[in-house]
């Protein structure tokens, strides 16, 4: 109950910091609303330069709870955006393919409705071939579901 309650705190929190980054972003201030990120990353507990390095699915074994992989794609998918209103595409693709991946472990986990929605429109910008193949079959059986 402790750690559900400390996992909420931290979720509610990254709400907040989410929305402050965002209005760094909108205002031009890349650098800062990167800073703001990196700050996001320690209070997941996995430190950005291990994300960095890892795979999808080893990042999120490492984050265990589906709250917090949510919350760490959240992060990536605010700096996909960052990054491409700095003109840089390939390290914001990178971001939004991560922030895709880590929606699609969350689900598989413990889905919930948001997911879905967050994952369709990743896919505007992140193509399927373009996944893991891990992710590509998830994909896949998702679209020959009924």
């Amino acid at each position: 109950m402790i750690r559900e309650d400390y996992i909420m705190r931290i979720i509610r929190q990254l709400g907040v910091a989410l929305a402050r980054i965002a209005g760094f972003r909108k205002a031009g201030k890349h650098e800062e609303a990167l800073d703001e990120s990196g700050k996001l990353y320690d209070e997941l507990g996995v430190p950005r330069e291990v994300c960095d390095v890892v795979d999808t699915p080893t990042l999120a074994g490492l984050l265990k709870h589906p709250d917090k992989i949510r919350a760490l794609a959240q992060v990536c998918w605010e700096e996909g955006r960052i990054y491409q209103a700095k003109g840089d595409p390939l390290t914001s693709f990178g971001r939004l393919r991560r922030a895709l991946e880590l929606f699609r472990e969350a689900r598989t986990r413990a889905p919930e409705p948001d997911d879905d929605l967050a994952i369709l429109e990743l896919f505007r910008t992140v193509p399927a071939r373009d996944l893991d193949a891990r992710y590509q079959q998830q994909t896949m059986r998702a679209l020959k579901s009924p």
